[in-house]
């Protein structure tokens, strides 16, 4: 079978043979049969647990939204995969207040509420257009079906196209044959065409909402096209429809991590990690990142001394720093730098990471120290020079100041915005140290870069 067989195995062809035309035990007559005195025209039905889902729904229909959606989306009651589609109804077998209401609806209209033994429903007749539409429908109903099986079989052997020609005729046959539009977004994909698979797989989920597998792939079809925030919408549905889905928690986080809602990806990622009942390493420091964004130092905290029991570098001691400066907590911030620094004595990044601590705490001698190393260590870094010139400028040492942009300026080659930035910052001082010839040169220098 390959992968497509991985794909659309077992689990698809449950519902390729197990999704024909369902009887319902007192209601449907057979499609097709002859109308006679005793029948009503085909019906549609929606069934609700409580009277005031009912009303909602009828507000629903008259303002546009079509009976079938608010069927498929909400109705408890049958054929609910089917739109609610009942076809011809024996009379004789309704209730009186079922009875009732029918008879005050015209073709195209919608009854009155109704109570029956599950909850409250609504019936929309259908107009003749429909009714025949949908009596035609159950005729093609078989060859569709056929249609279905053999592009199904086709795509599991690797021929996609023709896969492809007979999934769609199927879908023209019965454009409610929700197998034939979730295989034929399989082979969309497999062929490349993200887009087509994306608009395909929305009808399935369109057709039967609580498809988890539709929308956990379609989830994952949009991430793949950048579409993040369709990409959340579909795995919340997924998560909503399986709360225990650890894949689904998971792409839900990694989904809103990526279309910026941060907050909204600390709780998903949590919800994972309560579900796995253990610390993953991947998933802490995925929680970490998306609190920290999400400006939540408590989370951020507990995520960063987790992480401290699987990585043993300085960065582990860097990451609780950086969480504690968060929450407010500069001085146990500070200490955790010094561990990182002590702990990696040659890395630049580490020294200018407990310099800029100092400068929270106000300790501006100390933080030079710092950064004079972190600059020594990593002499091509623009930023550590810019970040030595302002501490100089705040301590009143212009000199000391312009040296050092000076030396920011000329590291800064491979960024030209930035040496443009530099420059100007560079004219201002050289216009507080009184010496306006070098300030204009800089402002030049500053133009020339933002022309390139």
């Amino acid at each position: 079978m390959g992968q497509f067989g991985a794909a659309i195995g077992a689990a698809r062809r449950a519902r390729l043979f197990g999704a024909g035309l369902l009887v319902v035990s007192v209601l449907v007559v057979a499609a097709g049969t002859p109308a006679d005195a005793a029948l009503t025209p085909g019906i549609r039905i929606l069934v609700v647990k409580t009277e005031a889902e009912a009303r909602a729904a009828v507000a629903e229909v008259r303002s546009g939204v079509p009976f079938e959606r608010l069927v498929r989306e909400r109705s408890i009651g049958p054929e609910r995969d089917r739109g609610g589609y009942l076809g011809r109804v024996d009379t004789a077998v309704l209730t009186p207040s079922a009875r009732t209401a029918l008879a005050r609806t015209v073709r195209g209209g919608i009854s009155p509420i109704f109570q029956t033994g599950d909850g409250f429903a609504i019936m929309q007749v259908l107009t003749l257009w429909e009714e025949q539409e949908m009596e035609a429908r159950a005729q093609r109903e078989p060859e569709a079906r056929a249609l279905l099986e053999r592009g199904t079989a086709l795509g599991q052997t690797g021929e996609l196209k023709a896969a492809e020609a007979l999934l769609r005729q199927a879908t023209e046959l019965n454009p409610d044959l929700v197998d034939a539009y979730f295989n034929l977004g399989i082979v969309y994909r497999k062929q490349q065409q993200l887009d087509a698979a994306i608009a395909t797989m929305r009808r399935v989920v369109q057709l039967r909402p609580d498809d988890f597998e539709a929308h956990m792939r379609l989830g994952a079809w949009l991430f793949e096209g950048g579409q993040f925030p369709e990409s959340c919408a579909a795995y919340e549905r997924a998560a909503t429809l399986q709360m225990d889905s650890k894949t689904a928690w998971l792409r839900l986080g990694q989904s809103y991590d990526a279309a910026g809602k941060a907050r909204a990806a600390v709780g998903a990622y949590q919800r994972v990690i309560a579900l796995l009942g253990t610390d993953d390493p991947a998933l802490i420091g995925a929680l970490f990142r998306a609190a920290m964004r999400a400006g939540d130092g408590a989370v951020a905290v507990e995520a960063a001394r987790k992480l401290q029991a699987f990585r043993s570098g300085y960065e582990s001691f860097q990451q609780l720093g950086e969480a504690l400066a968060l929450s407010g907590e500069i001085e146990p911030a500070i200490q955790e730098y010094q561990k990182a620094a002590a702990l990696a004595p040659s890395s630049a990044t580490a020294q200018a990471g407990l310099a800029s601590m100092y400068v929270r705490a106000g300790r501006k001698e100390a933080a030079i120290d710092r950064f004079l190393r972190a600059v020594q260590l990593d002499p091509g870094n623009a930023a550590y020079y810019r970040a030595l010139a302002r501490l100089y400028k705040e301590c009143g040492r212009l000199d000391l100041a312009i040296v050092s942009l000076r030396d920011g300026v000329g590291a800064a080659t491979s960024s030209p915005p930035l040496q443009a930035e530099m420059a100007e910052e560079l004219a201002d001082l050289y216009e507080s140290a009184g010496m306006p010839r070098e300030a204009t040169q800089e402002r030049l220098r500053a133009a020339s870069l933002r022309g390139r």
